[in-house]
């Protein structure tokens, strides 16, 4: 019989669901036609309809009032307050995820979201089974307390950073991997002729072609960048990602014919690897998924927002490593990016990025889950 890992999300941002997808991907590929049955579940959705009403909390949150959000994850970021909120909602949860669990009959549960472990094991304890339990941290830089569970048997971490900050919030450094960070494998593989790509886009091949992504949600001033690049002039083309944000995507469409920089908008897409070869500069918030995403198709990053708490670690580190520039003033972008589209400015970021850029790193993760059988 086939072994099965049951990976345990919940969609607070596409970030969780991307790196299940990413991992569930990479272990096809490493095993083929013996590859084990692999499962995903959004465990609030599943188990307890109550918490999944605050679970459906976090979009509206994060693109209406971020400073909100950064108050309380700063504010929750205390063991003692956890453990308060955890002991809060297992009664909401615990009987169902561990009944989950029974009828699942997984031979290891890999975590990619912060609220799951700790009750993933509790669960476990109810029911006396004795299955591997392994968190994928899904924030490569800054981690909430919430991640790190010290009963699990494995955290995998991105960086350095990320792993210190694991060990400091209880992690035994034996139990600590620092693989990096599981995005799509498509990203591993070298990209197509970016002229042949563009064509198929209807694209002009010969455009510098910037990128622009809001995370899951389409957040950041992004109607407002778009408009301010327009007014540069500057010989470039569009590529809009308005993620889950319809009322953005509506209004380029129903506007672009008054705009002359030639643009072409996208929802929420899979196709992110392809738009990615198409693209020479991305500019996008501080998520992990699309910074590390970025650097995989060495593209120069310009950050324009980020999350309070979770997303200040990566502005750091795009800073520390020189793979991009921050730009907060809409007003600023055009003339920030006409100083990367200088070849010089271009070539020296290309650079520092091929020296960070870790696409693999989703097939020593995928590994990793496999050798826990």
């Amino acid at each position: 019989m086939k072994k099965k890992i049951l990976y345990l999300f919940s969609d607070t941002g596409g970030g969780h669901r991307s790196a299940a997808t990413a991992l569930m991907r990479a272990v096809e590929e490493l095993k083929g036609k013996e590859a084990p049955v692999q499962e995903m579940v959004d465990v609030f959705a599943e188990c307890s309809k109550f918490l999944n009403i605050f679970a459906k909390l976090y979009g509206p949150v994060i693109k209406y009032s971020p400073k909100m959000w950064g108050v309380l994850y700063y504010w929750l970021n205390d063991l003692k307050k956890l453990q308060a909120m955890e002991k809060m909602a297992r009664p909401f949860i615990e009987k169902e995820l561990a009944a989950l669990i029974q009828k699942r009959k997984p031979d290891v549960i890999v975590s990619v979201h912060p609220m799951m472990n700790h009750l993933t094991v509790a669960a476990l304890k109810q029911i006396n089974k004795d299955i591997p339990v392994i968190t994928v941290i899904t924030d490569p830089v800054s981690l909430h307390a919430a991640w790190v569970c010290k009963d699990v048997d494995m955290i995998i971490t991105a960086t350095k950073e990320a792993r210190d900050t694991a060990i400091e919030y209880g992690g035994h450094p034996s139990k600590i991997k620092m693989l990096g960070f599981p995005i799509d494998p498509k990203f591993s593989k070298k990209p197509s002729d970016k002229t042949n790509i563009r064509k198929a886009m209807n694209l002009d091949p010969k455009l510098f072609t910037v990128l622009m992504m809001g995370g899951g949600e389409g957040g950041g001033k992004m109607y407002d960048i778009i408009q301010e690049l327009d007014r540069a002039g500057l010989p470039l083309q569009l590529i809009i990602i308005a993620g889950r944000n319809e009322n953005l995507k509506k209004r380029l469409e129903s506007n672009v014919k008054y705009f002359n920089v030639p643009m072409k908008v996208y929802g929420f897409t899979s196709e992110v690897p392809e738009i990615m070869s198409a693209s020479d500069l991305v500019i996008t918030k501080a998520g992990p998924g699309s910074i590390t995403e970025a650097l995989a198709r060495e593209l120069p990053i310009i950050i324009t927002s980020w999350l309070p708490g979770q997303e200040e670690g990566n502005v750091e580190y795009v800073k520390k490593t020189g793979v991009g520039l921050i730009c907060t003033d809409y007003r600023k972008i055009a003339k920030t990016v006409k100083g990367l589209m200088q070849p010089a400015a271009y070539d020296r970021m290309k650079k520092k990025i091929k020296k960070n850029s870790n696409p693999k790193a989703v097939f020593a993760i995928a590994r990793a889950i496999l050798a826990s059988f």
